[in-house]
């Protein structure tokens, strides 16, 4: 297969800077984000493959939340004590803010270092960046740690309790994903279930604890476990996540926990209706791989290939991605180990109209490194170039509408940037 390479955009930034580091700090955390580069390597059209790029300093790199247009990217520098670091852009202020993991002596991560946007109902430039975590010692329990950008507060000085239902153990979930919808904050446990809460609370003043609601998986999904030595993590086979800004979808791929004839291996699309508090998902569509190879547009993909990491489409409520690709599949002393080694195509599927809409191959895919979103949609005005590797501009002839063909609204972001040095 040939694959084009893809030209490089920077994000324009009119506003650096860093926050809330200690004051012998600051000054080499503004020299850090002040040397930055964001750009974007972005594919043709959707849906397809685009890439986050980070031009300057730094040892690792992923991408923590994404929200309309903010994007939140978890970063190590080097030299610097290994202090884990936040970076913060906005598409529409065109900033760029560093600021510090939360570090309190009291406090432990109850659920995993994910950290979510959180926007109140109204008033989508409003948002805050969420920690979930369980404080020790006199002020024990469950808590949820702030930073709000308009704030001028420093970093992760704000936080909340919180209070569950009686059913719910909140320590014993973990986080796979999050998302904000209409006005609710929401933390996916993709083996359990869903917990939430409202908006508005995390950005009022008052000081009582926050309200979590819970919502289960669908019956029918239930009683999957994780054992990262045998089995996929929950990403590899399921997603979750906001559609058409007008409902919750969950998609989930069998054969991962119990062994399933490839040919069998069926995905499962859930909408959230929320009418039966015990059961509150309505099954949209079955699809099984068999009946996926008969539609138009499968063309000569190879037969061999399992379905895997489900993404949704922001844009059409009818068609979901799906990766195929490659298992690694064994079976020792009685245990089966099923887990994703490499991923080889990009499906665009119409569930209603049974037909493939777009199959993309896949050039140097790491498959759990990826996510679904529509940040590309609000680049048109941030984007500088097409530039060399550099990050400087190369000229265009035909002037700055020739990027129009290049944003797209479903476009796939990479969820570790490639990392690539600036040149002198």
């Amino acid at each position: 297969m040939h694959f084009t390479p893809l030209r490089l955009f920077i994000l324009e930034c009119k506003d650096k800077k860093a926050y809330g580091y200690a004051s012998e700090e600051l000054d080499i955390y503004n020299q850090q984000v002040e040397n930055m580069k964001i750009g974007v390597r972005l594919a043709e059209a959707p849906p397809a493959v685009s890439y986050l790029v980070i031009l300057g300093a730094g040892l690792f790199a992923e991408i923590a939340a994404v929200d309309k247009t903010v994007i939140v990217i978890k970063m190590l520098f080097a030299g610097n004590g290994g202090r884990l670091s936040y970076l913060i852009y906005d598409a529409v202020a065109l900033s760029l803010r560093l600021i510090p993991l939360p570090r309190n002596p009291n406090w432990t991560y109850t659920l995993s270092y994910n950290i979510s946007i959180a926007r109140p109902y109204q008033g989508d430039a409003t948002y805050a960046l969420v920690h979930t975590g369980q404080l020790a010692g006199p002020e024990e329990g469950d808590s949820l740690y702030l930073w709000r950008p308009s704030s001028s507060s420093p970093p992760w000085s704000d936080f909340k309790e919180s209070s569950f239902p009686d059913r719910i153990d909140w320590g014993a979930n973990k986080i796979d994903m999050e998302f904000s919808f209409y006005g609710h904050a929401y933390w996916v446990d993709l083996v359990c279930g869903v917990s939430y809460c409202c908006c508005d609370a995390l950005f009022d003043d008052n000081s009582g604890p926050v309200q979590f609601g819970f919502i289960p998986l669908p019956l029918e999904e239930r009683g999957h476990h994780r054992n990262p030595k045998l089995v996929a993590q929950p990403a590899a086979y399921r997603t979750m996540g906001v559609v058409c800004d007008s409902f919750i979808r969950f998609v989930s791929i069998d054969g991962f926990m119990d062994p399933v004839n490839l040919k069998d291996r069926t995905v499962t699309v859930w909408k959230l209706c929320c009418d039966d508090q015990d059961d509150p998902w309505e099954l949209e569509h079955e699809l099984s791989l068999k009946t996926l190879w008969g539609f138009k547009g499968f063309g000569d993909i190879p037969k061999d290939l399992t379905p895997m990491y489900p993404l949704l489409c922001k844009k059409d409520p009818a068609v979901v991605y799906l990766l195929l690709g490659e298992c690694l599949e064994s079976i020792y002393k009685r245990k089966r180990e099923f887990i994703p080694c490499s991923a080889h195509y990009l499906l665009a599927i119409d569930m209603k109209k049974k037909k493939i809409v777009t199959s993309v191959p896949l050039a140097h895919w790491i498959p759990d490194q990826h996510v679904s979103c529509g940040f590309s949609r609000y680049l048109r005005d941030a984007l500088v170039g097409p530039c060399d590797d550099k990050g400087i501009p190369i000229p265009m002839l035909k002037g700055p509408r020739l990027i129009g063909g290049y944003v797209a609204e479903d476009a796939i972001a990479m969820k570790k940037p490639r990392m690539e040095p600036v040149h002198n």
